[in-house]
């Protein structure tokens, strides 16, 4: 006999489905990245990566929580005229944004003194669109609690990158390579998001209400500044970088940010898009709860993984990347790597706030961010390129602090948040002693080879963290294991 799942069950399923596709995915992108620095220099990412993120910004600023709305509002005899609302207005806006940065974005390209990034912004602006066509499919399926299909989506999207990229990268095409990949990856992953949501349920004409609109943009316009204020918090560093060391820094910049973001993107960011339909299924007093409980798993998962990344750096590139200019990864990486531990809370605080519709808080510490983020680099940069990164970690710390502070005043318990939060931190403090201990030890005898040293201090560091966070944080590890349990055997 087979019993309906409750939410919780629901949640983690999803949860796992994606970051399971997402990792697998993701792994391959990385490789698929990694292989392209024996083809690529530095420069030649670099002018990509800020043709990148003006192509973008482009389209975050025309994102004004249209798919966050669908979700919340699109439910019942109301979901057709939601959904058909949205995507229209993802569709034009996002034709008039990009259209115009891939016409006259190359003009902003010599204040970065990046010119040369020009011959790839028409490129990622139309793979961006395709990109955006897919967005109302795939908001609909997370409207079902549906997200095998994003998941597969992510995963073949990033096989199909990796491989194209790559190809083309090795028959010459330099950074040109990089943008192919884009396109195809965005055809491939639009093509199974709308195969799986089908076409009615974000297609189906309906005559557009001025009133439906005025709704969608007093909920929607506040998140989408905080929206374009996120993504610039995690994308126009690179702008600042360039414009302040040079296209080459920006390419090192960038590989190290890409490798650090893996346990917040591809882990923690994959559990995240769960919880945002899964707390707006639950009636308002149970919410504050369930964001504690979220933080507490989310930490127990991250935390170790950015830990763990940014103790292993310098062996995983020694032996990731080509022995030249790409070796200065390696302390860049440990710098950014802090930033996934603080994601972790930005992300269920985000969930939380969007599903009481109070956006305008989550506007305001976006902005706050940027502001932190891109002043920090501006004033630390006279320190050099190692020294300006911090400001990464400094920006996502304190917004996550203030986050906090402020769903404490709706309800949520501090003391349930900071245990939460604390329990894991401890739990890596073991973990870092364990690795730093292996390592100078493996050092003293002379087994200082990369591959030894790398699968040494991470076998022992992954005991370590287990050992510690079952005793550190037993009741959520308990909880942990049995959404696992549940949602596997499901």
């Amino acid at each position: 006999m087979s019993y309906p799942m409750s939410l919780a069950q629901k949640a983690a399923r999803g949860a796992l489905w994606t970051v399971i596709s997402s990792m697998g995915g993701r792994a391959i992108g990385v490789i698929g990245t990694l292989i392209i620095t024996r083809f690529l220099y530095p420069k030649q990412i670099g002018e990509v990566a800020a043709a990148t993120v003006l192509a973008m910004s482009a389209n975050w600023i025309t994102i004004w929580g249209f798919g966050q709305y669908a979700v919340v509002h699109g439910r019942g005899d109301k979901a057709l005229e939601v959904t058909w609302h949205a995507t229209v207005a993802y569709a034009v806006l996002g034709a008039l944004s990009l259209g115009a940065m891939a016409l006259f974005g190359a003009r902003l390209l010599p204040y970065l003194d990046a010119p040369g990034a020009a011959a790839f912004l028409p490129g990622m602006c139309l793979a961006l669109y395709i990109r955006r066509l897919g967005a109302m499919p795939e908001r609909v399926l997370t409207r079902r609690l549906q997200f095998r299909a994003s998941g597969m989506a992510l995963a073949l999207g990033e096989t199909s990158y990796a491989i194209t990229a790559v190809a083309f990268a090795a028959a010459g095409f330099g950074g040109m390579s990089i943008v192919i990949g884009n396109l195809v990856q965005s055809v491939v992953a639009v093509a199974i998001l709308i195969r799986a949501a089908g076409v009615r349920d974000w297609a189906t004409p309906m005559k557009l209400r001025a009133e439906r609109i005025k709704h969608m943009l007093a909920f929607g316009v506040p998140l989408g500044i905080q929206g374009i204020a996120g993504q610039a918090a995690r994308y126009w560093d690179r702008l600042a970088i360039t414009y302040y060391f040079g296209p080459a820094a920006t390419g090192v910049y960038n590989n190290a940010y890409n490798l650090a973001d893996v346990p917040a993107i591809q882990v923690g960011e994959q559990i995240a898009l769960v919880l945002m339909p899964s707390m707006a299924e639950l009636p308002p007093e149970r919410r504050p709860r369930a964001l504690e409980r979220s933080a507490a798993l989310l930490s127990l998962i991250i935390f170790p993984l950015a830990v763990g990344l940014g103790l292993v750096s310098q062996p995983l590139i020694a032996i990731l990347l080509p022995s030249n200019e790409w070796q200065e990864v390696a302390p860049l990486l440990a710098v950014l790597a802090c930033l996934s531990i603080f994601r972790p809370f930005t992300w269920v605080i985000s969930a939380y706030l969007e599903t009481e519709s109070k956006t305008n808080r989550l506007m305001a510490l976006e902005v706050a961010k940027v502001v932190i983020l891109i002043g920090g680099i501006a004033l630390l940069q006279p320190f050099g390129l190692l020294v300006a990164s911090s400001s990464v970690g400094v920006a996502f710390g304190a917004t996550a602090f203030a986050g906090v502070v402020l769903v404490t005043r709706e309800g949520a318990s501090p003391a349930r948040l900071f245990v939460g939060f604390i329990q894991p931190v401890l739990a890596c403090g073991v973990m870092a002693l364990v690795v730093w201990l292996v390592h100078d030890g493996l050092v003293a005898l002379d087994l200082d080879h990369p591959g030894i040293l790398l699968s040494a201090m991470v076998v022992t560091g992954a005991f370590a963290y287990v050992c510690a966070a079952l005793v550190f944080a037993r009741e959520t590890s308990r909880d942990l294991l049995t959404l696992l349990r549940k949602a596997l055997h499901r």
